[in-house]
């Protein structure tokens, strides 16, 4: 493939203004009744700020400014039990469960987190405490923020030894966003009696709690690999990672797995045969779309898919014609079709859309393509933009129908790249 100058090498970043998503406030909100308290210079913390107030959770927010002082004295270690005494004074009601942010800054002095969370929980023990880490000097470890965090939410999650895995209850985890109810797992699963639980649908602590008694968690992004393999070892729940996927042979084989651990867990049959017809809609509806489409150019960012090289392989294979790739990476789980479009479409562009090099905007020739996401967007100049990030809400053979709806919409009417973006809420 044709790695342009803007690939993969580490070097500075370009924030685009395109760039953004579900950063570690929203995220964290997920979990009902819970406060932050940010610990950190005050920079770090405005950038917080921004994102408590742009996604309507300022509320759920606070913070613990440092100066120069508190940091080279190390005093601010002695200063965070009583702004939690404080905290919890101001507040309407206890939360339970207070997260602990504290920045990159931390990562450099080491301050002995365990020994203030033991301080707290002895004087609040109806609080679940965690310290968690908003530091993107992180990004590009084995625990990168998203990673970190996501383990802690699903830490709070413990195990009743009296009362057995619900055998009829299932987690989807690592999905920011609900997965639509129109997906045909829901469905599946009804028809055997198997309820889903996920965190974006519980409004209280205690719905939340029951995620813990569940047999099965399916891990839809790897923000959540972590989190799953803690919670087989301290939960017991096994775990199928299915990855948010728009390949109809990955989600066939997604359903097989599936079938044999439900057959396995509750003696029921092989549910292959309950996805057929869906299997035949999804293709139905991507060769539809590439006939739609007559030719035009796909361009597809790595924010709006998590997956961006298995969808320009599923596409080429049904008849569309991909221009370009941004990603800042190839992850491990997408190397097997990063290899394929080599070998098969060498061609077509990739382009690292946070190189420092992108705001020379040389992608303009593209923009006749339709885009899948905002960066694509973004750099291209094109005016056909899916407006969509991370994969929200699309899961299964439902997810592809949708994706195609989405791209014939986009097809046929004009996008303000610029409003997409505010709409969407990112924060630099």
């Amino acid at each position: 493939m044709e790695c342009c100058s803007m690939c993969f090498e580490k070097t500075l970043h370009y924030e685009s203004p395109a760039h953004g998503g579900w950063g570690v406030i929203r995220m964290a909100a997920l979990v009902p009744e819970v406060h932050m308290l940010f610990v950190s210079p005050f920079a770090c913390g405005r950038h917080g700020a921004l994102g408590g107030i742009i996604n309507g959770i300022k509320d759920k927010v606070s913070y613990l400014f440092l100066d120069e002082k508190d940091i080279v004295s190390g005093d601010y270690e002695k200063q965070i039990p009583g702004a939690v005494d404080r905290l919890f004074s101001a507040l309407e009601r206890k939360p339970k469960v207070l997260f602990i942010f504290v920045s990159c800054l931390d990562d450099l002095l080491g301050t002995d987190h365990v020994v203030i969370i033991d301080k707290l929980k002895q004087k609040y023990p109806d609080v679940l405490f965690r310290t968690c880490h908003m530091n993107p000097i992180q990004t590009d470890t084995a625990l990168p923020p998203g990673v970190s965090l996501q383990a802690n939410m699903y830490s709070l999650l413990e195990r009743n030894n009296s009362r057995p895995l619900y055998s009829s209850q299932i987690n989807l985890i690592g999905n920011n966003a609900p997965v639509t109810e129109s997906c045909e797992l829901f469905d599946l699963l009804k028809e055997k009696e198997i309820s889903v639980k996920q965190i974006g649908l519980c409004r209280t602590f205690s719905d939340f709690y029951e995620m813990s008694n569940s047999f099965l968690n399916i891990v839809l992004s790897p923000l959540a690999s972590v989190a799953a393999r803690n919670m087989e070892k301290t939960l017991g729940i096994s775990s199928i990672v299915s990855y948010i996927t728009y390949d109809p042979e990955d989600i066939e084989s997604f359903y097989k797995l599936l079938g044999q651990r439900i057959s396995f867990d509750r003696k029921g049959e092989d549910v292959t045969f309950y996805t057929a017809r869906f299997h035949q809609e999804a293709e139905s509806a991507l060769y539809e779309t590439a006939e739609f489409l007559h030719g035009t150019p796909v361009a597809i960012d790595f924010q709006a898919v998590r997956r961006p090289f298995t969808l320009a392989k599923v596409l080429l294979k049904h008849g569309f014609t991909v221009s370009l790739i941004a990603s800042e990476n190839v992850p491990s789980f997408e190397k097997e079709s990063f290899t394929w479009l080599q070998e098969n479409y060498p061609k077509i562009e990739v382009a690292n859309p946070l190189h420092y090099d992108s705001p020379k905007f040389e992608y303009y020739r593209l923009a006749d393509s339709l885009c899948i996401g905002f960066d694509c967007g973004y750099m291209t100049g094109s005016k056909n933009v899916v407006d969509i990030m991370e994969d929200e809400s699309l899961f299964g053979f439902d997810g592809v129908k949708r994706l195609m709806e989405k791209m014939r919409s986009a097809y046929t009417v004009t996008a303000d790249v610029s409003e997409m973006i505010r709409e969407a809420k990112l924060v630099i």
